[in-house]
């Protein structure tokens, strides 16, 4: 346990001097929690330029137009005097879509006829796409209901009777777990789970490769400290760090951007517990694989993307191929993400994650256990102390042979 300690405040001590880790472990953590939500702050995208092309101008057509305007999705941006110009106006990306009233509009409804209306969107954005076409066509029902109640009414219903016959079935639509359905409260609490693997992994793969460009040992130990001490040592540095940011990141970050946390904290640091030791024994197993701190930066970068796409979150896992399902569940952040969302959002308990939770005990085992071959394969001692005899001046001086009397 003395040698566990040593190594643990060494290791702080480490992280807390080393510039460049003390950017990544801690500074990081900070800025990217603070900075990467403000484009979604607004949650929602509302007010989307739409064009009108009105080739009836009646009084029910600017009724239509009036109500689309009224959503909170669309916004009527201006008018076109035909398809083709407005068509332009979409490409050159002064409007998202397009709502064409053909002619003879009011009189055919007044006929009774049915009547097409024309609601064309960009669909090369596809967030644009689906609220332009939503706010569109929610106008466009909503008109038609009530010109639908109004002829039951002609027809001698009372209103109650009219709105019963024409939606016999009532729906109401409330979206659990995400009320505001915002894009930040859907992907910035899993960016989170990632953001801590990724700052683990490129902190221990640059003091990695800070000790093969000085040509120390890759182990990292302390004088003639064992290398299993060392691990345990360095670990419990790290994962006493990140304990606190998953305070910082879910007990604090989570409620100042307004985002529902239906589980507690106590929960979420339990079930994150295993993920941080899975991140570090990866991070140990790949710090032994770098042979300067720079090549460490560049490579696990880069990996941030392969991991966010793998988690399952931002595209279903089950569209994924079967190998890159299986190549993504070594990633820690791939089971971690699935159930932190499950008990922050959610509200499930750990009984009810226990899948992921054991699969990252699981990864924990594997990578440790893969960082002991590795760090025991390569691991040098360091040039200091190899030669700490020579340099200590009490220990007693070597017999050298000499041909001297």
């Amino acid at each position: 346990m003395r040698d566990i300690c040593t190594v643990w405040l060494a290791e702080l001590k480490r992280i807390f001097t080393d510039h460049g880790v003390t950017l990544i472990a801690v500074a990081a953590i900070a800025i990217y929690s603070l900075v990467y939500p403000i484009p979604y702050s607004n949650q929602v995208l509302t007010e989307t330029p739409i064009l009108v092309v009105d080739q009836d101008n009646s009084s029910l057509s600017r009724k239509l137009i009036r109500m689309a305007d009224a959503s909170e999705l669309v916004s009527i941006s201006g008018r076109a005097g035909s398809l083709d110009e407005a068509r332009q106006q979409v490409t050159a990306n002064q409007a998202a879509g397009v709502l064409v009233i053909p002619a003879d509009f009011e009189r055919r409804i007044l006929r009774g006829s049915t009547v097409t209306v024309g609601l064309y969107a960009d669909a090369s954005y596809l967030l644009i796409y689906r609220q332009a076409l939503t706010g569109l066509m929610g106008a466009v029902k909503t008109l038609s209901a009530g010109i639908e109640i109004r002829r039951l009414q002609a027809a001698g219903l009372p209103q109650y009777r009219a709105m019963t016959a024409r939606e016999p079935i009532g729906f109401i639509s409330r979206a659990l777990f995400n009320p505001a359905e915002g894009y930040a409260t859907y992907v910035v609490p899993g960016v989170f789970v990632l953001l801590m693997q990724q700052t683990l992994l490129i902190s221990l793969g640059m003091i990695g490769g800070t000790w093969s460009e000085q040509g120390r040992s890759r182990s990292g130990q302390q004088g003639r400290i064992g290398l299993g001490a060392t691990m345990v040592g360095r670990s419990a540095a790290f994962l006493t760090l990140y304990l606190g940011h998953t305070i910082f990141l879910f007990g604090f970050m989570q409620r100042f951007w307004g985002f529902p946390q239906m589980g507690d904290l106590g929960s979420i640091m339990l079930f994150l517990t295993p993920f941080l030791t899975a991140s570090i024994g990866m991070g140990l197993a790949l710090s032994t694989l770098f042979r300067s701190r720079e090549t460490a930066m560049q490579i696990l970068l880069f990996t941030s993307l392969v991991a966010i796409f793998m988690a399952g979150f931002s595209w279903p896992s089950e569209a994924m191929p079967d190998w890159v399902r299986a190549l993504a569940s070594l990633f820690p952040s791939t089971a971690g993400i699935m159930g932190v969302l499950k008990v922050s959002q959610l509200g499930a308990s750990l009984k009810q994650v226990q899948g992921e939770w054991y699969w990252l005990w699981g990864l924990t085992g594997f990578y440790y256990f893969c960082a002991w071959l590795l760090l025991r394969r390569k691991g040098r001692p360091d040039p200091v102390e190899k030669n700490d005899r020579l340099l200590d001046p009490e220990q007693p001086k070597p017999l050298v042979a000499s041909d001297e009397p």
